[in-house]
This record gives C-alpha cells, structure tokens and sequence, in this order.
C-alpha cells in the first residue's frame, strides 16, 4: 500500500536527482545511496520499515549481525545527509519547489512545497544549525522509579528526570532521546538490550528513588546499551521538605548530567576507550571526535598528533562539520600552550586556532568547545575584556557544566582572580567526582604562590597524564622549594625525557600562561632552583 504523498511521485523523483547531481554531493556515493534508499522506500510505502538495522544491511552492506548499538554508521551519516541536505537548501537549492529532508531523530524522510515552509525556518542557518543533533554517543534516560507509595516521591522522581534530560541536552557531544519517548518506559519493566536496539542508543540512564518520612535517597546508575553493564552508579541522601524539593532536584540532576555527560565526563571517556579497543569499523567523522575525546584525556603528544590527522581527515569528508573544526581550533591552541606537534612558522598557531573556532562557530550556534577554545585564544593574545566577556557567556549558558567551570576557573587564577577562579573549580570538582587531575593546577598555583609547598604537593598528579611535560615541571620546582633535591631530580629527568628543549624555553612557556610579572618571575625563580634554566 502506497505512503499518502500530497505531492507527485515525479516531481520528488526529480528532485531526488537534482541532488544527487549538485556539486555538494558530488564523490558522496554512500550519502547519495542512503538519500535514494529513504526516499524511494518512502514512496513505495515501506517508510515503516526504514531502520537503523534495515539501513546498515541495505544501503551499508553489513552483514545478518550488525548492530546499530556497537557500530554509529547509521545514526552519525543520517546526522551527515541532514547538514548536506540544510546546507544544500541555502544555498544552489534555495529555489526549488519540492523539498527533501531528514527530520531530526528519523530516518523517514518528509517532502513538502516550498509554500509548505513559508513559516518555517529552513532558510535560517542560526535555527538549522541548532537542530542538528551531535553525532556523538546516544543516551536515553528512564523515568525515574519510585520505591513505596509516596505520591510525593513519584512527582519528584518526574522532576528528576525531566531536569537530567534538559542538562544532558545542553551537551554538544551528546545526542540525548526525548522525553516524550522515554516516557513510555514509565513503570515498564525493560531489557536494556532490547530498549537500546529500538532506541539506538549506546547508553542508558535509570534510577530510583526512595523516601522515608523526610529522608529521600537517589540512586543513579548508567548502563552499556550493548551488554547491560554498569558503567557509573551514585547515591545521593537528601533531607527533603516542600520548600527545598525543587533545589534537590536541580542539585541530584547537575551532578549527574556533569559526571556522565560533560565533556570531561563518564560518557565520552568510556566511548574514547572503547573506539581504542573495537575491531568495528567506525565512521571517520565519528572516530575522529572520540580522537579528540581521547586526546583531551591523555594530552600527549601522540594522542595530540592522532587527533589532529584524523580530524583533518573528517573535514575533507565533511566539511560542514562543525565539531571537527571547533575540535582542530583546540588542537591548534594546544601547538601554542602545550608546544605539541608544532607546525610550520608561516601563520602563528592562535591566530589559525582563532580562525578555526571563528568556521566552527558560523556553523553552529551551539555552545561548543569551539567557544572554549575562542575563549582561551582571548586569554592568550591578552584580549582579557574579550575574554572575560567569554567566560561570562558560557556560565550564563551552561552553570553546571564542570569543563566551563574548570576552564574558566583556571584562567581566572592564571589572570591573578585567584578567589573567583577557585571557586568555580571546586564547583567543577564537586560536581564531576571523575574530574580530569589538570584542573587542580588552579589549588597548587593558590598554594604555590603563597609558599605553601607541602600542601601544593597534593595538587600535582602525573597518573593521569603520563605523557604530558607540565605535571613533571611542576613537581620539579615544587619539591626543590620543599628541599627534596632527590624527587625534584627524578621529575627534572621526567620533564626533559618529554621536552629536551624545556631548559632554552622555560622562560617562554611560562609568559604563555601567567598574566601577572610577579607570578612568572615566582616560577621563573623556582625553575632556576630546580636547574630548569640554562
């Protein structure tokens, strides 16, 4: 039985084609063959048929067991024809009379008159560019259950989940499922398996709540879709009364939307891993921003290199990705702060950093990391106005989120904000129990600054990054002001197995990253005690 089209078959068959024959498709082949497919399928009225496991075996050429949990092809190329088919529209398109597109969250394609969308914001890049979903790891997030009869508890559990959903949805690394369709899994019993194959979602958030007289306790637990594995789980206990229920809720939402789901958090940790360690043939694009993930977890040289060469890769296949061009914005940053892989001398690496945040915002208006990135750049081109001004949009947009936080807080210690930048990074911490250990440079700078070295010695971890020389300069000083010449020498042998040339260039590093003369020339100082300076 053939789908109920106003439009004729013809005239979206020729639009079909016009598409597939634009020079924005051209060498697009897979991209053109998965339009086709959708479209053509539509039309027979087969559209009911059209998912993700049905897409990868006829328009991927995957086999009886592929699974749309473990392999993002389909969910992160439909997330690819979206943008093309956007892009297309504003641009040889922008005259056509039948349109095509791919609405968010489907695979069914919709056809309508350009009369259809006078009213609608198709012809607006700002509105399309903030509907189109990230192409990062999918999570879906259960109601909530109650445990007992409260009534009071189960309005609460509601509220829980709505806020996580709405915090989670602020992350641009993540594609969040809706309510609307999580909510029909109220008081289900489920297999988490079988949910994340018919959401297709890598990950899955559930919970329970339970209340005693005016003591509630939370518990939170995120899940692997794939196998049903426990990947976090937390307990919160809160003393609950009618005044405070919606500051519990907030409160319980903001610290597990920030442990799983922020940039630094469970989430993108645990899909970095697992990009290292699958056989699976990931997407380019998709495989390139876990790169940067990985990267941004281990800041090494290497992960910094691999990162970079994949990212370049992602935008040659994609250059409407904005993702990956915010994402090389931060590694082109870090070739200044960090000295990693250094490029040629033709342009300096923050204004190229700067141009590539200032691509990858024009292309969306999400708060991204290339806001972060175009954020740090101000800092370190001295433009502390813009920076500051920076810094306030981002904590207006996203208070809970323990990257802004941690980000931000840093550079206000490294400017000489030391009281307003320590709060924001224990906020940071407070929030996100698994925060990345760099963030605590800002409690050893508080410590080192005012002579305290036995208790800036608790504040400098290389467990985490190995391979990264600022932790082993760090220690270096910090102990040689303790008087523990023998640690200081083993971190002073760390640092220059990482960074030879670190002895020439101490003097320069450290004018990067402190604003204040007096603060360099304490390090500068402590360098030089720790034989750092030539």
């Amino acid at each position: 039985m053939a789908a109920h089209i106003s439009i004729p078959t013809d005239y979206i068959l020729k639009q079909l084609t016009e598409i597939q024959n634009s020079p924005l498709f051209e060498n697009k082949n897979r991209l053109k063959r998965f339009l086709s497919y959708v479209v053509n399928e539509s039309l027979s009225g087969n559209a009911h048929l059209i998912k993700g496991y049905t897409l990868g075996l006829e328009v991927f050429d995957k086999d009886e067991n592929f699974d749309p949990q473990t392999d993002a092809i389909v969910r992160v190329e439909a997330g690819r024809l979206r943008r093309l088919l956007e892009s297309y529209y504003l641009a040889e398109g922008k005259k056509s009379p039948i349109l095509i597109t791919l609405p968010k969250g489907k695979y069914k394609p919709e056809f309508k008159t350009r009369k259809d969308i006078e009213n609608e914001s198709l012809n607006d890049p700002i509105f399309n560019a903030a509907a189109a979903p990230p192409t990062g790891p999918a999570i879906a997030v259960l109601p909530f259950e109650v445990i007992g009869e409260q009534k009071s508890a189960s309005i609460f559990a509601d509220g829980i989940t709505e806020e996580i959903i709405n915090q989670l949805s602020l992350s641009p690394s993540l594609f969040v499922i809706s309510r609307k369709v999580t909510s029909l899994y109220k008081n289900k019993s489920v297999d988490i398996r079988e949910l994340s194959k018919e959401l297709e979602t890598h990950y899955v958030l559930e919970g329970s709540i339970r209340q005693a007289k005016q003591m509630v306790r939370v518990n939170a637990q995120l899940l692997n879709g794939t196998n049903g594995a426990i990947i976090w789980t937390e307990k919160f206990d809160y003393q609950l009364t009618p005044e405070n229920i919606i500051t519990v809720q907030d409160e319980i939402a903001a610290k597990v939307s920030a442990t799983i789901g922020d940039a630094y958090g469970t989430i993108m940790r645990t899909s970095a891993i697992d990009m290292k360690r699958s056989r699976t043939d990931f997407l380019e694009a998709y495989e390139a921003m876990l790169r940067f993930h990985d990267y941004l977890f281990d800041l090494s040289q290497k992960s910094h290199l691999k990162a970079r060469t994949s990212l370049e890769s992602a935008v040659k296949i994609d250059p409407h990705y904005a993702d990956a061009w915010a994402g090389l914005s931060f590694l082109t940053l870090d070739e200044y702060r960090f000295s990693f892989n250094v490029q040629g001398e033709q342009e300096p690496a923050l204004i190229r950093a700067q141009k590539l945040a200032e691509k990858a915002i024009s292309m969306s208006s999400q708060f991204s990391i290339a806001w972060y990135a175009l954020t740090i750049i101000h800092y370190h081109n001295g433009e502390l106005e813009k920076f500051q001004d920076n810094i306030k949009m981002g904590l207006s947009l996203a208070p809970n989120s323990p990257a802004v936080l941690a980000d931000s807080g840093v550079y206000l210690c490294l400017m000489g904000e030391l009281e307003q930048g320590l709060s924001l990074v224990k906020k940071a911490i407070s929030l996100n129990p698994q925060h990345p250990n760099w963030c605590e440079f800002a409690l050893f700078h508080n410590h080192f600054l005012k002579n305290e070295y036995d208790k800036a010695k608790a504040y400098v971890s290389t467990i985490e990054t190995p391979d990264w020389f600022w932790p082993y300069a760090l220690e270096a000083i910090n102990f040689a002001e303790i008087g523990d010449f023998e640690a200081s020498k083993k971190a002073r042998e760390n640092l220059l197995r990482l960074y030879p040339d670190f002895p020439k260039n101490a003097e320069k590093e450290c004018m990067k990253w402190f604003h204040r003369k007096k603060d360099a020339k304490k390090y500068l100082t402590s360098f030089k005690k720790a034989g750092l300076i030539q």
